[in-house]
């Protein structure tokens, strides 16, 4: 039994294609899906309740509305309203072979541990492929990610998109007064690195990573997301949650987990992140010319004022990992 968590704003263009493919699902378990508007302004639920009223009763599907902005907010309504054990968040630009559902309970009953599970995500263009997508695609939430089992003793995760976690630790830690530190996309914000967050979450309980293959959605992608500014613009937006992350790397590493300590270790991080920009910086004058290059630099120079920002915040969020996970 699965609930669907799918979180849209402004989606009303987008999510026909991702109803339509959780309506057609062969042979699938029982599941609900709830559709979590996330302060949308055009119509969006309206839409979907046309939409799946003419296929399913009431009770298989609901729809959720989120006034607070950020991909976060909507995650927590979902995951709050969901009756089932497993929580598969699909975005409103995912659509699901016909098969997936089926699959997910195979997959998930190879491992006990599994706290959340990955899946393959596999590009649809709406405008030319760049000649450069195949090298930089990982970002766009497609293509393999894991090895294609379950288990991992390092930090690790898997992209949002279709994922599925299991709900009840999850939900017990933030009923408990854990506060996520990072919010995910607010409308066109670039900000990122909430999907990262909830699997280290997971691994911190004690459950595990993992991904299967057998379990695949096409990621649309318009032309306006295929473009060589905007992917600069991604990963810069990627690399701006550094700080705030590097309380959960040090947690998990480090043998002594004093406020000392890891205030000295964030100091260390943001010095080395200013260093690195400088020597780059010199190098190429402020404007490297390679595209490679000019990625380098962008996550160079986003990480560096995420460090130089997020101190405060890292070091309340790491007080918080020692009250919930122990000294």
């Amino acid at each position: 039994m699965i609930s669907i968590v799918v979180c849209t704003h402004n989606g009303r263009t987008r999510i026909g294609p991702c109803l339509a493919s959780l309506i057609a699902q062969e042979h699938p378990p029982e599941y609900e899906i709830l559709v979590v508007d996330n302060a949308s302004s055009d119509g969006t639920g309206e839409m979907v309740r046309t939409q799946l009223s003419s296929s399913f009763p009431s009770g298989v599907w609901r729809v959720i509305h989120e006034e607070k902005p950020g991909l976060l907010y909507a995650r927590l309504a979902g995951l709050q309203a969901a009756r089932y054990e497993w929580v598969l968040f699909c975005d409103d630009d995912n659509v699901l072979f016909s098969d997936f559902l089926l699959q997910c309970p195979q997959v998930l009953s190879q491992n006990s541990r599994i706290g959340v599970l990955g899946s393959l995500g596999i590009p649809e263009f709406l405008g030319p492929k760049p000649d450069w997508f195949d090298r930089y695609s990982s970002s766009y939430a497609v293509g393999p990610q894991l090895r294609d089992d379950l288990g991992g003793k390092y930090l690790v995760y898997v992209y949002g998109a279709c994922s599925i976690y299991r709900k009840k630790p999850l939900l017990e830690l933030f009923q408990k007064g854990f506060k996520p530190v990072l919010s995910g996309r607010k409308g066109k914000e670039m900000s990122a690195g909430d999907d990262v967050e909830w699997c280290w979450l997971m691994q911190l309980m004690g459950y595990q990573v993992g991904y299967s293959s057998k379990l695949q959605f096409t990621h649309k992608l318009p032309a306006s997301r295929l473009t060589w500014e905007y992917y600069v613009r991604l990963k810069k937006g990627i690399s701006g949650s550094a700080g705030l992350l590097s309380s959960y790397t040090f947690y998990f590493s480090a043998s002594f987990r004093s406020i000392v300590s890891f205030a000295f270790h964030y100091f260390f991080k943001t010095l080395k992140s200013v260093l690195l920009y400088i020597k780059y910086w010199l190098r190429w004058m402020g404007k490297p010319s390679k595209p490679e290059n000019q990625v380098s630099f962008a996550i160079l120079e986003s990480q560096m004022w995420a460090y130089f920002s997020q101190g405060k915040s890292a070091l309340i969020h790491f007080r918080q990992l020692k009250k919930h996970f122990g000294a």
